[in-house]
């Protein structure tokens, strides 16, 4: 991102405020609300599922069979994925409300806004980096199982770092004070 002024700033977060005051704002349906903040838990619930397929075949190599695979995860295999789809819940429970202030606001504001178009884009890299990470973790759970326990791991490192790079571009902005104007309105609707 470019050096901003306090005024470009200052002019963003006015055009914030004033279209959602002007009852620009818009009602996202919970289906879309759900179906945006359920993506990265399913993701990683199913690259836990694949850590735990990889590192069956590798344990068992000669072994491995389907039966054995419903066995070994009816019996062990099954926590790796409780524990992601606990996480995942969480991280759902927390994304459904950063969406839902995401998109109360119009979609073409969403696009001429410096503040939410670069915070957009932080959110996206930190996104792709985490998810590399996963699928990399995935890959190799056959060497170790630690590799299949980062997956959820790396799952709530996402949601936290995110949250902290968020907050800090916006308290970098100078946009924080106003931003919580924003996200106080929204509550009272």
């Amino acid at each position: 991102m470019a050096n901003l002024t306090a005024a470009q700033v200052e002019a963003d977060v006015d055009l914030l405020m004033g279209c959602l005051g002007a009852n620009h704002r818009e009602i996202p349906s919970a289906a879309s609300l759900s179906k945006r903040s359920s993506i990265l838990p399913l993701f990683a619930a199913v690259l836990s599922v694949l850590s735990t397929i990889i590192f069956y075949v590798s344990y068992y190599k000669d072994d491995a069979s389907i039966a054995g695979f419903l066995n070994f995860f009816a019996s062990e295999g099954w926590y790796l994925v409780a524990i992601t789809a606990g996480i995942g819940l969480f991280v759902f429970l927390m994304t459904y409300n950063n969406q839902l202030t995401y998109l109360c606001l119009p979609s073409n504001l969403r696009n001429e806004s410096l503040i939410i178009s670069h915070i957009g884009k932080i959110v996206r890299k930190s996104v792709i980096i985490f998810c590399s990470l996963m699928i990399l973790s995935s890959l190799l759970s056959g060497v170790s199982v630690w590799f299949a326990l980062a997956v959820p791991a790396l799952l709530l490192m996402l949601f936290v770092i995110t949250s902290i790079l968020v907050s800090a571009e916006i308290n970098r902005l100078g946009a924080g004070l106003a931003l919580e104007k924003i996200s106080n309105l929204i509550k009272k609707i």
